[in-house]
């Protein structure tokens, strides 16, 4: 059982190692225009604070480690180094922590919860009428062909859009 245990944690692990989306979701969780409300951001920025504000010890500790880092980077001439990201590398490590460890169990009660059966958002809404007018230009296209009978592809969309209403 404990062997189980151990290959669990360790697969978990290893499903970490895409960052690039994890601190996309970390920074989706903080943002209100994500869609997400405030019973999940608020908590979530506060936590990310407090862990910014623990990691400074550690920052200071492992400054050694860090500036020599940072200096190798620096000599190397590699564009676009960001000095704060790599000499307060812990405390950024705990920030996007403390924002995982409380904003993703609200984001998924939240999710469950609240957004799956709320309605669609402004933005979803704009998102379908550019659909419905790419598939309205595309019907438009289709019927110059002059085919008898035709449906008028607007009087289509005004079906579709009334039904989704």
């Amino acid at each position: 059982m404990r062997s189980m245990l151990r290959l669990l944690l360790l697969s978990s692990l290893l499903g970490l190692g895409s960052c690039s989306a994890l601190v996309g979701y970390t920074d989706d969780l903080v943002d209100n225009k994500t869609g997400r409300s405030n019973f999940v951001t608020k908590p979530a920025s506060v936590m990310g604070v407090v862990g910014f504000v623990v990691g400074v010890p550690f920052d200071i500790l492992a400054l050694p480690v860090t500036y020599t880092i940072y200096q190798t980077q620096k000599s190397d001439e590699m564009d676009g180094i960001d000095p704060l990201s790599t000499l307060l590398f812990p405390s950024f490590v705990l920030w996007r922590t403390g924002v995982l460890a409380i904003g993703a169990p609200l984001d998924g009660l939240e999710f469950g919860f609240y957004r799956v059966w709320t309605r669609d958002t402004e933005g979803s809404r704009e998102e379908y009428e550019r659909d419905l007018e790419e598939l309205l230009d595309d019907k438009d296209e289709e019927s110059e062909g002059g085919a008898l009978g035709a449906v008028d592809p607007r009087d289509e969309a005004r079906r579709v859009q009334g039904q989704a209403l």
